[in-house]
């Protein structure tokens, strides 16, 4: 990949830093799919298959935050030229905060009794996260188009934008639920966390195209 990603980079500097950068979005993709497979598991009541998908999260996390430190030491002493650098960093850091937000989704639904909330907020929550998937990969698919077609990419990053807008849609729609439904086995502490909870899965839609908008720049560039 650290010829093909970022093929504008002269060939001999920085191929390890590319290949953190490979790994590092693919790890993130996959902690938003594991978030949605959590949410799948708790509607279900399946406390164990919800237990496990928040460990791969998790681990997924971990992983992806340590290797944003590395690429950033790694960029510390690399020979690429500075708005490469640059780029990299600013991507990478709007990557992560994708799977920061990820985690943090998982963590609330932790502390809440998901199976006991509606079936019409489970199948909006379901909808949001499925939306978050689709806006992860298509974000994937943007930064691989950078080096051989920017103006793929471009396009990507437009789509990107559009599933934002499909986020903040089903958002708007879960948020009114939330208002008229009755929660009758929550808590007010449940509910105050239910709601931050849908706001954590907003924000990974969000994430996603701040990173578009990074790809968008570098790709104008490139063009």
């Amino acid at each position: 990949m650290s010829r093909k990603l970022f093929g504008w980079f002269a060939p001999k500097r920085g191929e390890d830093v590319l290949v953190m950068v490979e790994k590092h979005l693919e790890l993130t993709k996959n902690a938003v799919v594991s978030l949605h497979e959590m949410v799948e598991h708790a509607a279900e009541c399946n406390l164990e298959g919800c237990k496990t998908s928040f460990l791969d999260l998790s681990r997924m996390e971990m992983e992806a935050d340590e290797l944003r430190r590395s690429m950033v030491e790694e960029l510390t002493k690399s020979e690429m030229f500075p708005e490469e650098r640059d780029d990299l960093m600013e991507l990478v850091r709007a990557v992560d905060w994708i799977a920061d937000w990820s985690k943090e989704a998982g963590r609330i639904l932790n502390s809440i009794p998901f199976e006991k909330a509606p079936d019409e907020i489970k199948t909006e929550t379901l909808n949001m996260v499925k939306a978050d998937v689709d806006c992860v990969i298509v974000l994937t698919k943007a930064i691989k188009a950078l080096p051989k077609d920017p103006l793929k990419a471009l396009s990507l990053a437009d789509e990107v934008e559009m599933l934002e807008e499909t986020v903040d849609d089903l958002y708007g729609e879960i948020r009114h639920s939330f208002v008229t439904l009755d929660f009758p086995e929550f808590s007010t502490g449940s509910l105050i966390l239910l709601n931050e909870f849908f706001d954590a899965i907003e924000t990974v839609a969000d994430w996603c195209e701040n990173t578009a908008d990074i790809v968008r720049a570098i790709a104008v560039r490139r063009s």
